[in-house]
Formats: C-alpha cells, sequence, structure tokens
C-alpha cells in the first residue's frame, strides 16, 4: 500500500514538473519543412528544388562582401555546400521566389530560419522555424522579424543587416538577434551569387 502510495506521489510530481518546467533542452519547432516553403509560395505557384556549390574563386570574395566570419561565439558554418534552395515559379515559368532553409549555432544554441527572397533580390520575409533554447524565443515575434523584410544586397550595394546598424536586437536575446542577422546575410550572399549575377 505505502509503496502504491509513493509511486502515485513520485508520478505526480514528474507530471507537474513536465507541465511547468521551462523548455530549456526541448526544441521549439514551429514549421515543418512543407510548412515553411508553403508558407512563402504564391497562390498557383510549382515548385521546384534546385542544388548549387560556391566555385572556389567566389568563396573568399562571398564571405568577405557579407562579413561572414568566424567569431568566438558565432560558428558561421558558411560551407562552399552544397545549398539546396527551393523555387516557386508561376504558370509559365519564371521565378516568383527563393527559398533558403539556414541554420545557425552558436555556443549550445540551435536555430532554424526560412529566408523568402524575391527575383529582384529583396527579403519578403524571415521565418523561424526550430529553436532550442529558451532565451532565443523572443526572436519569434513579428515587431523584431518585421525588420529583415526589404533588405537588399542586389547590384553590388552595401551588405546591409546587422544588429545596432539597421537591425534593433531583442532586450534579454541580443546573440540570437545576431543570429538572425548572420542568418539572413548569409542568405542574401548566396542569392545574389546563384541568382543575381546571372
Amino acid at each position: 500500500m505505502k509503496a502504491s502510495i509513493k509511486i502515485g506521489y513520485l508520478a505526480a510530481i514528474v507530471g507537474l514538473f513536465l507541465m511547468v518546467a521551462p523548455k530549456a533542452a526541448m526544441a521549439n519547432k514551429y514549421m515543418s519543412l512543407k510548412e515553411a516553403i508553403k508558407y512563402f509560395l504564391p497562390e498557383g505557384s510549382k515548385l521546384s528544388k534546385v542544388s548549387k556549390t560556391i566555385p572556389d574563386d567566389k568563396f573568399e570574395a562571398t564571405k568577405k562582401r557579407f562579413r561572414l566570419k568566424k567569431s568566438t561565439d558565432f560558428k558561421e558554418k558558411i560551407s562552399k555546400g552544397p545549398y539546396t534552395i527551393y523555387v516557386g515559379r508561376d504558370a509559365g515559368g519564371s521565378a516568383k521566389m527563393y527559398i533558403l532553409m539556414l541554420d545557425q549555432y552558436w555556443r549550445t544554441c540551435y536555430h532554424k530560419y526560412a529566408i523568402g527572397i524575391e527575383p529582384n533580390g529583396t527579403v519578403k520575409e524571415v521565418v523561424v522555424v526550430d529553436l532550442n533554447c529558451k532565451f532565443a524565443y523572443p526572436i519569434n515575434r513579428k515587431s523584431f522579424l518585421k525588420q529583415f523584410k526589404g533588405k537588399n544586397a542586389s547590384n553590388r550595394s552595401k551588405a546591409p543587416v546587422e544588429v545596432g546598424k539597421d537591425i534593433d536586437a531583442v532586450s534579454g536575446a541580443t546573440a540570437s538577434s545576431d543570429a538572425t542577422a548572420i542568418v539572413t546575410r548569409r542568405a542574401l550572399a548566396l542569392f545574389e551569387l546563384f541568382f543575381a549575377s546571372k
């Protein structure tokens, strides 16, 4: 009898803990890959998938232009690829949206984003797909993410998107704000290299 009471009491404590404990170790998944792609596609679009690799002779110049460098906190993870890019096309076959799924690691945190870029090189929107850091959750607010809409680095203009310059960080999530800016710069770099320069 006493053993069953102890087991019941223990189960109740565990259940209560799971209800109120912070999700520090669990990833907060906001969208599946399919949902993220569908989110950006204009109605009636046809989806295609392309694979691109940064040429050896363009790699260092791309990193320099978009300030994609390694630091203590952020491992840029800018590799030569291959990168999978989803392209939404209209009935006539013209590209209407480029969707890049990119991730960012820093310390013990993991962030994953979907970045929609229009054919003119303008960011339509940055969407958070996955987070595993409880301190990073505020970056999923519309008030923060709307700052990335309209960013553009076509025509060899000065690369935008930097916290403290044209992006305001979220209080309490400064590093994650910076991670979002880094990912957006990387998306613009890849778009410019693979599509805008054609």
